[in-house]
């Protein structure tokens, strides 16, 4: 049963990142020779995962089935790396060079620097969140 409900919470979370990213597709539409959705989805993706990577690390009370509706289902479908690749060809195809170059270079650095500032979100509210427990430790205390 463990891994049937494994499945639904892949399945799940898929569902709903698929869901987001198409909705967000059809807000950010391609605009000057650019994909701004498929840019923009795997920004906040990394983003996301970056957060909930150093939540599941930080073992604060996310059970694995979150860490797998959340990380694998949800922005693994929210994310895509083969729609990416498919964009920045269907650009060189067209012989927009620098506009490829830009958008394989920028997403690359920007869904970097998104997942770093993911863990550094995830560590900061962490660590808000043992200051706040502590606090009412030490209140009881008293």
């Amino acid at each position: 049963m463990t891994r049937f409900n494994n499945l639904i919470a892949v399945g799940l979370g898929g569902f709903l990142g698929a869901i987001a990213r198409y909705g967000i597709g059809s807000v950010f539409l391609c605009r000057e020779g650019f994909f701004w959705g498929t840019f923009f989805v795997n920004i906040t993706g990394s983003f996301l995962l970056g957060f909930v990577q150093v939540l599941a690390l930080k073992r604060l009370a996310l059970g694995p089935r979150f860490r797998l509706f959340a990380g694998v289902g949800f922005c693994g479908a929210y994310t895509t790396f083969s729609t990416f690749t498919k964009e920045s060809l269907e650009l060189l195809y067209h012989h927009q060079l620098a506009a490829s170059i830009f958008y394989m270079a920028g997403t690359t650095a920007c869904c970097l620097f998104a997942a770093f500032s993911g863990m550094a979100f995830g560590y900061f509210f962490i660590n808000l969140l043992e200051k706040r427990k502590s606090r009412l430790i030490n209140s009881d205390r008293e």
